[in-house]
């Protein structure tokens, strides 16, 4: 497994829908990312799986979600044009969130990183934040 870059925050959250526990990882050290005005879309990369009564995956299945997410971190660091910026895991749903400079690259890049594992169930949603206000609300304050 390759260990994610980068400094981290994880803690656990609650879904909104009924209150089973999240586990959210946010990367902290991404001001240089920020700070470039390039960086303005948000990318959201979604897993919907059949999870336990606690809404956790399962064991094989959450092997492939630690092997899909060393492939995306590997690729990203390879070529920056995005940055993986939260994974969330809990209530039969995994997310990778990254804020990128080019969703038509970073599609490219999704499909050269997870190109040798079996098709997975994914679902992608794409929006424009430049300012990261979406960033900012995932962190809790301390």
């Amino acid at each position: 497994m390759t260990e994610l870059q980068g400094q981290w925050l994880t803690y656990p959250a609650e879904s909104t829908e009924n209150g089973r526990t999240i586990i959210v990882t946010v990367r902290t050290d991404i001001d240089k990312f920020r700070e470039n005005p390039r960086f303005i879309y948000r990318m959201t990369i979604a897993w919907p799986y059949q999870g336990g009564a606690d809404g956790m995956p399962d064991l094989p299945t959450s092997e492939l979600m630690e092997q899909a997410t060393d492939l995306l971190a590997d690729v990203f660091r390879k070529d920056p044009v995005a940055v993986l910026t939260e994974i969330s895991t809990g209530d039969d749903r995994r997310e990778w969130v990254f804020q990128t400079l080019s969703l038509g690259i970073f599609n490219k890049k999704i499909n050269e990183a997870l190109a040798g594992l079996p098709l997975l169930p994914l679902e992608f949603e794409a929006e424009e934040d430049p300012s990261w206000d979406l960033y900012t609300e995932s962190i809790p304050e301390v």
